[in-house]
């Protein structure tokens, strides 16, 4: 008799994702594709985060588009905030604009998530999601990325403005 295998869940109960929650979400591009290299291709997709947020209750606390991934760390701005739909209006959108710039099946299925617990964290999962090519060797500092944008950071000092 074959043995079942069960799968952990990947997300935490719909309750965990509702309301004042922040969360640093991360949705990679089907088969690691290099999708997000020009800004024709990232400005829109920044405009459509912004669109998506706003319509799902979200603050953007920080975005970053690497050539074939994305992160953003988010805040519910209400209790009506839930992430997942923000996440499914954003890669609808996202789909749209870029099978209009000559793209197909650009999202990998499904999106990784890890709830913010408290300020500390939420320091931490901003500066990640900034370092981010700074760690890929794109760049040799946070600021210099064209791609990623910080809301909370202040450049010049490097400190967080919570």
């Amino acid at each position: 008799m074959p043995v079942e295998r069960f799968r952990k869940p990947v997300r935490l109960p719909p309750n965990s994702y509702l309301g004042f929650g922040a969360y640093l979400v991360t949705i990679c591009t089907c088969d690691r594709k290099r999708v997000f290299v020009s800004l024709e291709t990232v400005a829109p997709l920044i405009c459509s985060l912004a669109c998506a947020s706003a319509v799902s209750f979200f603050a953007v606390h920080a975005y970053c588009f690497m050539p074939d991934h994305f992160h953003a760390v988010l805040a519910g701005t209400t209790p009506a905030a839930r992430l997942s739909p923000l996440v499914r209006i954003f890669k609808g959108n996202a789909t749209a604009i870029l099978r209009h710039l000559g793209f197909q099946n650009v999202w990998q299925k499904g999106f990784h998530d890890h709830v913010i617990r408290n300020a500390d964290d939420l320091r931490s999962s901003i500066a990640y999601v900034l370092e981010n090519p700074v760690r890929a060797g794109l760049v040799k500092h946070p600021r210099d990325y064209p791609y990623s944008s910080p809301f909370l950071f202040d450049w010049h000092s490097s400190k967080l403005a919570l």
